[in-house]
């Protein structure tokens, strides 16, 4: 992909928000929890984070991820994967993203490398017996982030109400531009591993997704019709919630446990 005439430029690459981190950067290790369902009704998931610095470098920061589907939704649809993340600290910007998943019948893997012109991508994609499928792209955008260098400077920002914040986050191997405007703050209740419902002071975000295609044109999601995001109003900003609507209802990620490492 070629660089683009000024006249050519689409109008959301020019609104891609590329404030310095705000006064939100820290964040003390931390293990996060969190479990999937649909309605609030039925388990679907689990995904386990874990954020700490670089043994040997004190300026990065490394989250490693892991989860998989559980119960009936494993039973439909059996799903496996890990990650891992290294984010330049002071910049929050990303230096490499891994990602492995597995599937009922398919393997694939992502490696990532962010540099300060581009992205680019390495996929390896394996279906049962068949032979194994290697994938090399490149994505050419300067302020790319991936899933988790997205929420650490999302997070960092002083999400002041009504504030709008525009990324470019790959979460496999194509970019997607995330808009997000803060609604405003409010009470958010949920219940922990042991069922116990605590009640959290939260910023809440609303945001619309859309897929960047090779021409630079977005590719919106009919069915999905809002997604939302929670994070706690003090100084950590954890991510508390995650819901998605789609047209069957609405699928959320729930923060149930919170363990600082330090």
């Amino acid at each position: 992909m070629g660089p683009l005439c000024a006249q050519d430029t689409p109008k959301w690459l020019k609104d891609v928000t590329r404030l310095p981190p705000g006064g939100h950067a820290d964040l003390r290790p931390v293990k996060l929890d969190y479990t999937l369902s649909w309605n609030n009704r039925f388990n679907a998931g689990k995904v386990q984070i874990a954020i700490m610095r670089d043994g040997e470098s004190t300026s990065k920061l490394v989250g490693n991820a892991s989860g998989k589907s559980t119960g009936f939704a494993r039973l439909v649809w059996p799903y496996d994967f890990k990650a891992r993340s290294i984010v330049e600290e002071n910049s929050l910007r990303p230096l490499t993203f891994q990602l492995s998943e597995k599937e009922r019948n398919a393997v694939n893997s992502y490696d990532i490398i962010f540099g300060s012109r581009e992205q680019n991508f390495k996929t390896v994609s394996k279906k049962n017996n068949e032979k194994e499928v290697r994938r090399d792209r490149k994505f050419e955008f300067d302020y790319g982030h991936d899933v988790l260098s997205s929420t650490f400077y999302l997070r960092s920002l002083e999400l002041k109400n009504g504030q709008k914040v525009s990324m470019v986050v790959t979460p496999f191997n194509k970019p997607y531009l995330a808009n997000f405007i803060v609604v405003g703050r409010e009470v958010h209740k949920m219940k922990n591993a042991r069922g116990k419902a605590t009640k959290y002071s939260a910023i809440k975000l609303d945001a619309d997704v859309g897929k960047i295609n090779g021409d630079l044109s977005i590719k919106n999601y009919e069915k999905v019709k809002k997604t939302s995001l929670w994070v706690s109003d003090d100084q950590y900003r954890i991510p508390l919630e995650l819901q998605t609507y789609i047209s069957v209802g609405y699928i959320s990620a729930r923060l149930v446990e919170m363990d600082w490492l330090d």
